[in-house]
């Protein structure tokens, strides 16, 4: 390009003067941009806390409906009718569905705005499959399917994030019961291939299958294909899109196989080296079996601030025959706690004038109450860790998975 010329000094200065207006144009316009992009990050977090706060103010009030619906069923049971009983069953089924749509969309959130963070630790398969079979055991039951559970014998555990791996299996196996017609059969499959060093858990089913045109649309979210099984299936869209960007954080994949009538197998891939199945995860199974606990107070303190919960919690607890105390508050749970001795506690996070988690820190910090079990009731999935450096023995998360508490009660109170 030939050098501009100028013949004389007032051509010059309109060059220079033209120039000058351009970089004041060019520097608003970086100014402008960079105020845009403070507003959308703004924007972003006041979603994530809007969504945050919405997830928790839900999840409240659905602790309470299923805790007592529960109850309600465990109440009433002999003097029910069928139709009754299927009325119980549409509610909790529907809360259930909430439930979970609630979660799914947290979880999307937190990994589109990348703040999920996987908590990568030695994960044994064989019990992590054994669980996944048993949350999908009675659905599939229900439509008499077989369920059948392979593992190459070389992947004894892998290195993974258990709650979202968990999480991963449970959506796909939760789908493979769902669209398979009654009498089918589904099954996991776990194959282990060290030159690649990768493994496989592959989720088949003999269900209604997927066209191939249909395949890229699975996990695009809020989307379903239509078929005559998701027709009677609720459903929000959401777990295949989650499970993988959850696969893909962990530095895999999921990969589909499928044709229609016959069946389908979605692939889980991740990344596995023959070492994984080293003896640290053997000691680690050996050292998680407790010793049986010894005999406690029969005596639950409950701390919570919300009126309905306390009453359905309160209520299961009378039907399981342990006596309640109820602390309202962080400091009135302090010193109910001192006073009473209970032998098991049920400690929610959002406590008003002292939260939850520096109740427990004040508590462990008196020789007294070093042992004594805590368990926290929280509406934060997969924050376990920060709730354990607290002081706590369990979790419960919201809405309040009963069985789970059964078990924590037999736990401490059977033996008296």
């Amino acid at each position: 390009m030939p050098t501009p010329t100028f013949t004389t000094l007032e051509q010059l200065q309109d060059r220079l003067d033209s120039l000058h207006a351009q970089l004041i144009e060019q520097q608003q316009r970086i100014a402008e941009l960079e105020a845009a992009n403070r507003n959308l990050e703004n924007a972003s977090r006041m979603k994530d806390d809007l969504l945050s706060t919405i997830g928790h103010e839900l999840r409240t009030p659905l602790n309470a409906m299923l805790s007592l619906v529960h109850i309600l069923q465990g109440q009433l049971d002999d003097v029910l009718t069928e139709r009754q009983r299927e009325s119980f069953r549409v509610v909790e089924a529907s809360g259930q569905h909430l439930l979970e749509l609630i979660n799914d969309i947290l979880d999307l959130s937190k990994l589109q705005a990348g703040k999920m963070r996987l908590k990568i630790e030695s994960v044994a398969v064989e019990p992590l499959c054994a669980e996944v079979i048993d949350l999908v055991r009675q659905l599939a039951e229900q439509k008499r399917l077989q369920i059948s559970v392979q593992r190459d014998q070389r992947v004894g555990a892998i290195q993974a994030d258990r709650l979202r791996l968990k999480q991963i299996l449970v959506n796909l196996l939760s789908n493979a019961v769902k669209f398979t017609p009654e009498g089918g059969a589904i099954g996991v499959e776990i194959i282990g291939n060290p030159e690649r060093e990768q493994v496989r858990f592959v989720v088949w089913d003999t269900g209604v299958g997927i066209a191939e045109e249909d395949i890229p649309l699975l996990f695009k979210p809020f989307v379903q294909i239509d078929n005559e099984l998701s027709q009677q299936n609720t459903g929000s869209g959401l777990g295949l899109a989650l499970s993988q960007r959850l696969a893909r954080q962990h530095g895999g994949d999921i990969v589909v196989e499928s044709k229609p009538g016959v069946g389908s197998r979605f692939i889980l891939e991740l990344p596995w080296k023959p070492s994984d199945a080293s003896a640290e995860v053997a000691a680690e199974e050996q050292a998680s079996v407790q010793a049986p606990t010894p005999p406690r107070r029969r005596l639950v303190l409950l701390a919570e601030d919300n009126e309905a919960n306390i009453y359905a919690l309160s209520e299961y607890l009378s039907m399981y025959g342990v006596p309640v105390v109820v602390a309202r508050t962080g400091p009135e749970a302090l010193e109910l706690t001192v006073r009473e001795r209970p032998g098991l506690v049920l400690m929610d996070i959002n406590l008003p004038r002292l939260d939850g988690l520096e109740v427990i820190r004040r508590l462990r910090a008196l020789d007294q109450f070093t042992d004594l079990p805590i368990a926290v009731i929280t509406a934060l999935s997969g924050d376990n860790e920060r709730l354990r450096q607290s002081g706590a023995n369990h979790f419960l998360n919201k809405p309040i998975d009963l069985a789970a508490l059964d078990r924590l009660l037999d736990q401490y109170f059977t033996q008296q």
